[in-house]
């Protein structure tokens, strides 16, 4: 799967060609155009990254005139907004509860047990990244050089997205202007909320900082070995093997504080 069935897939969700059959052909045509200058963005950053974007090469590549741009997207921020957002929950949707469940039954599960489970969800990140390994290694390029986008939380997301809703409109800019640049924070973000559901569901006490700490070793970890299987230093199975036990000692130590 690369960049065309990624963007195909985003038209779904979207229910851009998924109605297909009821919408006028004006509103198809349309519909086209904009999943077209989708896949261009993604094909262009994918090869050129964020310094390579531009709407006339987006719009070129998409076979449009710069100017027809403007029916579809208000600018190339807004275009990068929405592909980073779709992006995400492609990626997260379909692991986010078997990664929550993990860590909540996490202190119930044999050896085994929580190794099947583990390489399974790490089956997942293996699969999404190689979908389009170019934008994998290009995403996280850009965020080295462009850093965090804001602090991590590790608040439950019900009581986060009640605390963002009552901040000025200012302060919730920060996730939604950075666009595909900080699309790796982002993500990483999230899988500090992915593991502080888990933990809370646990009943497990826990502090912000050690969260954080956990999430950042664990993502440093799956993104190198990503790309040292990519360069094929190694295989699939050898990484994720070795990954499911630094994250088993990772884990661990949040149930070893509570039974002192």
């Amino acid at each position: 799967m690369k960049v065309t069935q990624i963007i195909d897939d985003i038209g779904d969700k979207k229910g851009g060609f998924a109605k297909a059959s009821t919408a006028s052909p004006r509103k198809l045509a349309k519909a086209q155009t904009r999943n077209a200058i989708m896949k261009s963005a993604l094909r262009l950053y994918s090869s050129e990254g964020s310094a390579g974007m531009s709407m006339n090469k987006v719009a070129k590549g998409a076979g449009i005139a710069q100017p027809s741009f403007y029916n579809h997207f208000a600018s190339l921020d807004e275009l990068q907004q929405q592909l980073s957002a779709q992006l995400k929950d492609n990626y997260l949707s379909p692991m986010r509860a078997a990664w929550i469940t993990m860590i909540k039954d996490y202190a119930w599960l044999s050896e085994t047990q929580f190794n099947q489970r583990c390489e399974q969800c790490l089956n997942h990140i293996f699969d999404a990244a190689f979908i389009n390994i170019d934008l994998f290694q290009r995403l996280n390029e850009d965020r080295l050089r462009c850093g965090p986008t804001t602090k991590l939380s590790t608040k439950p997301s019900l009581e986060l997205s009640i605390e963002l809703s009552t901040k000025p409109s200012t302060e919730n800019q920060l996730s939604t202007s950075s666009g595909l640049s900080h699309l790796i924070n982002e993500i990483q973000q999230e899988w500090t909320q992915i593991f502080v559901e888990g933990l809370t569901l646990s009943d497990c006490d826990f502090e912000a900082s050690e969260v954080n700490l956990c999430v950042d070793i664990a993502s440093a970890q799956v993104h190198e070995l990503i790309l040292g299987c990519h360069q094929q230093r190694y295989t699939r199975g050898q990484a994720i093997t070795i990954l499911c036990q630094n994250l088993n000692a990772l884990f661990i130590r949040f149930w070893q504080k509570d039974s002192v």
